[in-house]
């Protein structure tokens, strides 16, 4: 009878750990990603164009790259978490990891950056209202960029993969126009409230673009590659 019990407990055993193997292969083809060779956490320094730098390595200002929702090649996610430059902008590449630019750097081609274009804080007061906001960084553009695998020696000693990235950063002359809050949506339903929504952006040729270069290594985690 022992043997008998530790031979179903066996079989039982097998069968949960094939179930286990099973799911986590699900898993991973659930969350696959189409930019996978782009995608990850990058512990960078940021310089001027000159060489000078702007912000140097830090734990605390980590740098994000990831797949757009469409989950599609050379479309990406590139944030800094409002950090540094503040950075929130959607990339669409020509390229792969290892030589990659924005498909077009015109101003009119490039998505906004979320971190910077904002909606006025003073709220309207009827609809129809316009407000213009002169931005700095309204869009931003990937002049060229490269993610080397194992290319880089970090400063305990481990090997990670590489990334170098310049970054335009596009003044914009940003358009807002007042629409009335829907009745679901009010602290009051029967007072009238107002909005401010996105309308457009036009680029400001008046103003200086700046462009700055993020270097650095993909993000190991390691308590002696800490900065």
């Amino acid at each position: 009878m022992k043997n008998i019990i530790n031979k179903l407990f066996l079989v039982a055993t097998v069968m949960i750990v094939g179930l286990s193997f099973t799911s986590c292969d699900d898993d991973i083809e659930i969350w696959d990603s189409a930019t996978l060779e782009y995608s990850g956490s990058y512990v960078c320094q940021v310089q001027y164009e000159d060489g000078s730098v702007y912000a140097d390595y830090s734990d605390s200002r980590i740098i994000d790259i990831y797949n757009t929702e469409a989950n599609v090649d050379n479309e990406v996610w590139f944030t800094d978490h409002g950090k540094w430059l503040e950075i929130t902008s959607k990339f669409f590449l020509n390229g792969d990891a290892s030589s990659f630019a924005s498909k077009s750097l015109s101003y009119d081609d490039l998505p906004l950056n979320n971190s910077m274009v904002k909606v006025p804080t003073t709220k309207p007061t009827a609809a129809g209202e316009t407000v213009v906001k002169n931005i700095w960084g309204a869009k931003t553009g990937l002049v060229e960029g490269k993610v080397l695998q194992k290319a880089a020696t970090t400063i305990g000693g481990n090997v990670a993969d590489s990334i170098y990235m310049k970054v335009v950063f596009l003044y914009g002359d940003v358009t807002f126009k007042s629409q009335e809050v829907p009745e679901a949506y009010r602290a009051n339903p029967d007072v009238a409230e107002f909005e401010w929504i996105f309308d457009s952006s036009v680029y400001d040729t008046s103003s200086t673009d700046e462009t700055y270069i993020y270097s650095g290594h993909r993000y190991t985690g390691f308590s002696e590659d800490s900065h």
